[in-house]
């Protein structure tokens, strides 16, 4: 058996871009209607590549000048729902557990236009052979 790390996107509206130690893993580019997704990002290899210190994963979610009306004014909708989770595998490939890493992020707002909407940054570091988040740091921009 062996251990996966991955990421599971389900909703992006407007964009989302997913860093690891300052590195572009994922850029939804600009996407409109909130439609639902169903992407997986599979980051094993860069947990396993910076094992030695910790590493740095950071979700930035975006909101643009686009408004379901065409109008550049007034409040923009954004929406953005990711996991984090290990996954051990057998060795044919067969799904044996999944557990979360960190809570799942499932967040849906108003905001002003054109700003960063999201900064959600996670240390990750291994102990004991598993990797697991030590810390976590959250702004969110939005209208109540």
């Amino acid at each position: 058996m062996k251990k996966e790390y991955w990421i599971n996107v389900q909703h992006v509206d407007n964009r989302m871009v997913i860093f690891l130690n300052g590195e572009t893993i994922w850029d939804s580019g600009i996407i409109h209607d909130d439609p639902q997704l169903d992407k997986y990002i599979n980051i094993t290899e860069l947990l396993v590549k910076h094992s030695d210190h910790s590493v740095e994963l950071i979700f930035e979610g975006f909101n643009d000048t686009y408004t379901s009306d065409g109008t550049n004014e007034g409040l923009n909708p954004w929406h953005f729902q990711y996991r984090v989770f290990e996954r051990v595998v057998d060795a044919d490939g067969k799904i044996i557990a999944e557990e979360n890493m960190l809570a799942p992020y499932n967040e849906k707002h108003l905001s002003n236009p054109n700003i960063r909407a999201i900064n959600n940054c996670y240390q990750i570091v291994r102990r004991n052979g598993t990797f697991k988040v030590v810390s976590n740091a959250l702004s969110q921009n939005f209208y109540n």
